[in-house]
């Protein structure tokens, strides 16, 4: 033990990892086609996607290989969409699939691709499917948040608001 384990914390990248989770139940029941392209589910975003983002295919997303880069509601910096350096070439430029970079964009429309597929909203899934029955001691749906910058994405960020222990049983879960 070290810290206070009751103490609820943001959580940044762990969120990713979480809505993976999430949904292999409706990748499983088939809620969401992991082959479905952005333009197959009407995903789209401030001042457009372009033709070739368009192609992004879910599973491309997942894998953070969408080659949509595409300002986030939560970008690094301005004008980016990555929080783990530059995109390989311009907007338009490369095949979705085919280059990896971790990119919020790619994330933060999941979670919008996750509430659409399933009429749910991603954190009152979250308590349904997880919190509940794991038995989480801390897990507050009002605690939870979206991160939202309307003038650059309009999917907005999700993070979630966790505590130690709590955390530590969807480390346990994935063992």
């Amino acid at each position: 033990d070290y810290g206070p384990q009751d103490e609820v914390t943001y959580l940044a990248s762990v969120r990713k990892s979480i809505l993976a989770m999430m949904f292999g139940r409706y990748v499983e029941n088939g809620t969401i086609q992991l082959n479905a392209t952005m333009a197959d589910l009407g995903i789209d975003d401030v001042q457009g996607l372009l033709p070739m983002e368009k192609t992004a295919r879910v599973r491309d997303l997942l894998a953070a290989r969408s080659g949509v880069y595409h300002e986030a509601a939560n970008a690094a910096c301005t004008g980016c969409g990555s929080t783990a350096g530059d995109p390989p070439g311009p907007r338009g430029t490369v095949k979705p699939g085919s280059y990896f970079l971790y990119n919020n964009w790619d994330f933060n429309a999941l979670g919008t691709i996750f509430e659409k597929a399933t009429g749910k909203n991603i954190y009152a899934a979250f308590e349904e499917e997880f919190a509940r029955p794991m038995q989480f001691q801390d897990f507050r749906l009002s605690a939870q948040r979206k991160t939202t910058r309307a003038q650059a994405s309009v999917h907005p960020a999700y993070h979630f608001y966790l505590s130690t222990r709590d955390m530590a049983r969807v480390g346990l879960l994935m063992l």
